[in-house]
C-alpha cells in the first residue's frame, strides 16, 4: 500500500479538487505501481476531468490485475462509452455482467450504452432488468421508462415514473429528461412544472428553454414560446451536442409555426447534417418534409420522407422484425374477422342504454377524427379523454381473466363477464377523466374501427361516428406523419403498404358494420367543411343533444384546452378551413401506382381518383 492516504484522495474527489487528486494518486503509484485502490482513484479522477481515454487505459490495467472484478470491467466500459468507443464499451460491460449476472448497476450501464447506440429494445431490456434488481435505482427507472416510451410501451413507462416526485437524487440533466418524458406521456402540467423548477438554477438552461419552447408551441401558447425563444443563447457553439440539437429544433419549430419556411428549412437541414440517433434523425426528416410540402416543393418533400421512413425502419427492425416482410399485414387486428356463423352463436346479454354508453369516434387515422373529438368535447354533455388504447386493454383482460380468444370467443361472454369488462374499461377511463353526472364519454381512437366487434358486444346501443376523407388525402397525410406505434410506423413506411392497410381496414369495417348493424353516423370531412353548420345540426340530432351550438366553437375550446396529443394540434385551434382538402393532387404522380389498390374502396365511398 502506498504511503499516500487513499482517504485523502477520496476527499479531494468529493470536493471537486480533481487535479490535486490526480497528482496525489500518481505520487502514490510512483512507489506502488500496482496499487489497486490508487489506480482506481486515478481512473476516477481522469473520468471526472473529462479525460475518458486516459481513464480507460487505467481501468484496463486494473482488469488485467484483477480480471474477476466486475467493478473494474464496469468502470472500463463507462470510460470507453464516454470516449465514444462504444463497441469496446459493450464488450467490457458484457464481461462485467457475466461476472455478476443481474447486477443492477452493470445492467443500468449496459442499458445506457444500448440507448446511446439507438438499440432501444436492448436498452429497454437491460434497464428493466436493473429496475427489477434494484427498484430504488431511479436512474434506471427514468431511462427504462424512456426506452419503454420509444418502444411504444406507454403503460410500463407510466408505471415506472408514477412516483417520480419521491426521487430526490436526480441531476439537472436527468430532471430535464424526466420533464420531457412526462410531457410525452400526456402529463403536460407536471412536465411543465418540472421544467420551470429547474429553469433558473440549472446548468442545463439551453435545454430547458428549448424544451419549454417546444412544449408551449405544442400547447398553442405562442406568445410564451416567443418570449422564451428570445432568451436562447445567440450562439450554439458553447453548448453540447444534445442541447444544441434541441435548441435548433426549437428554433425550427417556431419558424415553422410563424410560417418562416426558408428559416425552418435551413435549420432542419443544419440539424440533419449533425450525427443523430436514428429516432431523432427520422423526426428531423419528417419535419423537413413538412416544410418542403408547405413550400410546394413536392419532390424534396418525398425525398425527405423516403429518408425519414428508412431511418424509422431501422428502429422498427429491432422492435418488430416480423412485420417487415412484404406480405405481412402490420395491422393484425384487421385480419381478425367475426363470421356470420360466429355472430349467430353469440349469447344474448343485457347492455346499457345509449345515454349510458360512450360515443365512439373512429376512422382511419388522418381522416378528421381529432376535429370531431374537439367538437364533441366542447359540448357540456360530452367529455373526451384524448386518444387512448383502453379497448385493447379490455381485449387483454378477455384473454387473461376468462381465457377467451378475441374475437372468436366474444360470443361466449355472459352478462356478468360483460359487466366486469365494462367496469374495467371505465376504471381505465377514470384514471384520465372524471365524468360529471349526466355526461357521456367520447372515446376517440381512429383504429378502434378495428375493434367494432368488441364495441358492439359490450355497448351495442352506443353511438358510433365514422370519419371519412378522400383516401388519397388520407394516404398522403399518414405518409407524412411520424407514428410512434411500431406497427403503424411499419404500415406507413411505403405508399403501397399503406394503401393495402387502408383497404384492409375499410373492408374489415364494411363487413362488420353490415354484420353487427351498430348505430353509425358516417361523416365526410369534405362535406362537413362545405356545410359546417348543417353537419353540426346533424351531429346534434344523431347524438340526441338538446342544443348542438357549442360544437361550432370547437376551435376556441381546443385552444383553451392546451395539450392535444395528435398531429392536428395546431389545426384544431383554428376555425374550419379547406386548406387540407385535395392536397393529394400535388402528389398524384407518386400515388398513381397505388390507385388500383384503392379503387374498390374509393368506388364504394364515391370518391373520384
Amino acid at each position: 500500500m502506498s504511503a499516500v492516504a487513499v482517504p485523502e484522495i477520496y476527499t479531494l474527489l468529493q470536493q471537486g479538487r480533481l487535479q490535486e487528486a490526480e497528482q496525489l494518486a500518481r505520487i502514490g503509484l510512483a512507489t506502488a505501481p500496482q496499487d489497486e485502490a490508487m489506480l482506481t482513484l486515478l481512473g476516477v479522477s481522469l473520468q471526472m476531468q473529462k479525460r475518458p481515454g486516459e481513464a480507460a487505459d487505467i481501468h484496463r490495467r486494473l482488469t488485467g490485475l484483477r480480471p474477476q472484478s466486475k467493478e473494474h470491467w464496469s468502470n472500463l466500459g463507462t470510460a470507453l462509452r464516454e470516449a465514444g468507443r462504444l463497441d469496446e464499451a459493450l464488450a467490457a460491460y458484457r464481461q462485467a455482467l457475466s461476472l455478476a449476472p443481474g447486477d443492477a448497476v452493470v445492467s443500468l450501464n449496459l442499458g445506457l450504452l444500448h440507448m446511446e447506440r439507438a438499440e432501444y429494445p436492448l436498452a429497454r431490456r437491460h434497464l428493466l432488468e436493473a429496475c427489477h434488481a434494484d427498484p430504488g435505482l431511479n436512474e434506471a427507472r427514468l431511462y427504462g421508462a424512456m426506452m419503454c416510451y420509444e418502444c411504444g410501451d406507454n403503460p410500463t413507462a407510466e408505471r415506472l415514473v408514477e412516483d417520480w416526485r419521491m426521487w430526490p437524487d436526480l441531476s439537472d440533466a436527468q430532471r430535464v429528461d424526466l420533464a420531457w418524458l412526462l410531457t410525452q406521456l400526456g402529463q403536460t402540467a407536471e412536465g411543465e412544472a418540472l421544467f420551470e423548477s429547474v429553469l433558473e438554477t440549472t446548468q442545463e438552461l439551453p435545454r430547458v428553454l428549448a424544451n419549454l419552447i417546444l412544449l408551449r408551441e405544442r400547447v398553442n401558447r405562442l406568445d410564451e414560446a416567443r418570449a422564451l425563444l428570445a432568451r436562447l443563447p445567440e450562439s450554439d457553439e458553447s453548448i453540447d451536442l444534445v442541447a444544441r440539437s434541441e435548441v435548433v429544433a426549437a428554433r425550427a419549430a417556431m419558424a415553422m409555426r410563424e410560417r418562416d419556411l426558408p428559416t425552418a428549412r435551413r435549420l432542419y437541414e443544419q440539424l440533419i447534417a449533425v450525427p443523430q440517433p436514428e429516432r431523432q434523425r427520422s423526426n428531423l426528416y419528417f419535419g423537413l418534409a413538412h416544410v418542403c410540402d408547405k413550400q410546394g416543393d413536392v419532390d424534396a418533400a418525398m425525398q425527405a420522407l423516403a429518408k425519414a421512413h428508412a431511418s424509422q425502419m431501422e428502429t422498427a427492425a429491432q422492435l418488430v422484425p416480423e412485420l417487415l416482410a412484404p406480405d405481412v399485414q402490420p395491422l393484425k387486428t384487421s385480419t381478425l374477422w367475426v363470421s356470420a356463423q360466429q355472430r349467430a352463436g353469440w349469447r344474448p346479454v343485457s347492455a346499457p342504454p345509449t345515454a349510458e354508453s360512450p360515443v365512439f369516434v373512429v376512422g382511419f387515422p388522418r381522416s378528421g377524427t381529432t376535429m370531431l373529438e374537439q367538437m364533441l368535447d366542447a359540448h357540456p354533455a360530452l367529455q373526451a379523454m384524448d386518444e387512448r388504447a383502453f379497448l385493447q386493454g379490455v381485449v387483454e383482460r378477455l384473454r387473461d381473466w376468462y381465457g377467451l380468444a378475441y374475437p372468436d370467443q366474444l360470443g361466449e361472454l355472459d352478462d356478468a363477464q360483460c359487466a366486469q369488462l365494462r367496469q374495467a374499461y371505465m376504471q381505465l377511463v377514470g384514471g384520465v377523466v372524471q365524468l360529471k353526472p349526466g355526461q357521456r364519454l367520447v372515446d376517440k381512437n381512429p383504429l378502434n374501427m378495428l375493434r367494432l366487434p368488441l364495441i358492439n358486444r359490450l355497448y351495442p346501443n352506443a353511438k358510433i361516428i365514422l370519419a371519412l376523407r378522400h383516401p388519397c388525402d388520407v394516404l398522403v397525410s399518414c405518409y407524412m406523419q411520424s407514428f410512434r406505434a411500431p406497427s403503424f410506423a411499419v404500415l406507413c413506411s411505403s405508399l403501397e403498404r399503406l394503401a393495402r392497410g387502408y383497404v384492409n381496414a375499410m373492408q374489415f369495417w364494411l363487413h362488420h358494420a353490415a354484420l353487427l348493424k351498430p348505430d353509425i353516423m358516417e361523416l365526410r370531412y369534405e362535406a362537413m367543411l362545405d356545410d359546417f353548420d348543417g353537419h353540426v345540426d346533424r351531429l346534434g340530432r344523431f347524438l340526441e343533444l338538446e342544443d348542438a351550438s357549442p360544437l361550432r366553437n370547437f376551435h376556441q375550446h381546443a385552444r383553451a384546452k392546451g395539450f392535444i396529443s395528435t398531429p392536428s394540434y395546431s389545426q384544431v385551434v383554428e376555425p374550419v378551413n379547406k386548406r387540407a382538402v385535395g392536397r393529394w393532387h400535388r402528389y398524384q404522380r407518386y400515388l398513381e401506382p397505388v390507385l388500383p389498390i384503392l379503387a374498390p374502396i374509393m368506388e364504394h365511398w364515391g370518391y373520384e381518383p
